[in-house]
């Protein structure tokens, strides 16, 4: 089994509670047929096809690494801290690790990677 390059990114859900207030009440999206509100107060807005958010330097750090392993013949895996156990998230915080973070076989690139930087990261 070969080693994967690991991609430690830090996502964090983007909240759909919103206060619908009475100017928005009366509008036809918000009123049922019998003229009643749907809506009243705080609500759970609904959500879109997203799971998340990460920054631009995340998402460039993905997208290189990507790149990198798609020419190298390399797999990789993107790791979100947010959505793994309270314990991994506390290793990851006693490490000093900062998202995003690439790693491979014990070694680690902090910020976003050059692909000469992932080169040296595998010995190649």
């Amino acid at each position: 089994m070969e080693e994967k390059i690991k991609v430690y990114v830090s996502g964090f859900e983007i909240s759909t509670l919103d206060y619908v207030d009475k100017d928005s009440m009366g509008h036809p999206c918000v009123t049922s047929r019998h003229g009643e509100n749907i809506f009243t107060g705080v609500k759970h807005l609904p959500k879109g096809s997203w799971d998340g958010y990460l920054t631009d330097d995340q998402m460039k750090a993905i997208d290189v690494v990507g790149e990198f392993c798609e020419e190298s013949g390399l797999e990789y895996e993107v790791v979100d801290i947010a959505n793994v156990s309270f314990v991994s998230k506390m290793k990851f915080m006693f490490k000093g690790m900062k998202a995003p973070t690439i790693s491979f076989r014990g070694k680690k690139i902090e910020g976003v990677p050059t692909k000469e930087d992932l080169k040296a990261l595998i010995g190649k």
